[in-house]
């Protein structure tokens, strides 16, 4: 566990330092996704992690845009999708 925990301060130091290398000029997001990665490290390092991935999704996005990390489904692939967890139950 304590392993866990130094990789996601390791994690966090990092993203720290990009967002201090960036001046004024650094997005919003990414310092809404550290600040919760802070607030929630101490009662849950899972947590922190997830809110880290976060911080990388928009570089993740451009190294393998195979991932579609940030597509945005279709109204169409909302409601088939939708339709297909209800079943008829409606």
């Amino acid at each position: 566990m304590a392993g866990e925990v130094a990789k996601v301060m390791r994690r966090i130091e990092e993203s720290l330092a990009l967002l201090e290398a960036g001046g004024p000029d650094v997005p919003v997001h990414k310092r809404y996704h550290l600040n919760n990665a802070l607030t929630t490290l101490r009662d849950d390092h899972a947590a922190a992690d997830l809110h880290l991935d976060e911080f990388d999704r928009a570089e993740l996005a451009r190294e393998f845009p195979e991932l579609e990390a940030d597509r945005v489904p279709t109204v169409e692939e909302l409601r088939s999708r939708y339709d297909a967890f209800t079943g008829g139950l409606l």
